[in-house]
């Protein structure tokens, strides 16, 4: 709605400029980054769990790997490298 203008608000007013709710573009965006990442992570895992022995030993991963990988909750973060 902020794109929207009226002739009357174009010198000096914006429209939809509200300063208590400035912060929560920041929020917003932040929590749709981490659906993102979630829905990643969930599809990243779905593709994993199809993988055959010989397409895992082509990365050097083993199914024990797959299945620590597909144990861990997708809102958890992996363990740094």
């Amino acid at each position: 709605m902020a794109a929207i203008a009226h002739s009357s608000l174009t010198n000096s007013q914006q429209l939809g400029v509200r300063p208590w709710l400035a912060g929560r573009k920041g929020l917003l965006a932040r929590f749709a980054a981490t659906l993102q990442l979630w829905h990643r992570r969930v599809h990243e895992r779905q593709v994993l769990a199809s993988l055959s022995d010989r397409e895992l030993a082509d990365f050097g991963a083993t199914s024990a790997d797959v299945y620590g990988e597909l144990a861990t909750p997708f809102w958890r973060a992996p363990p740094p490298c």
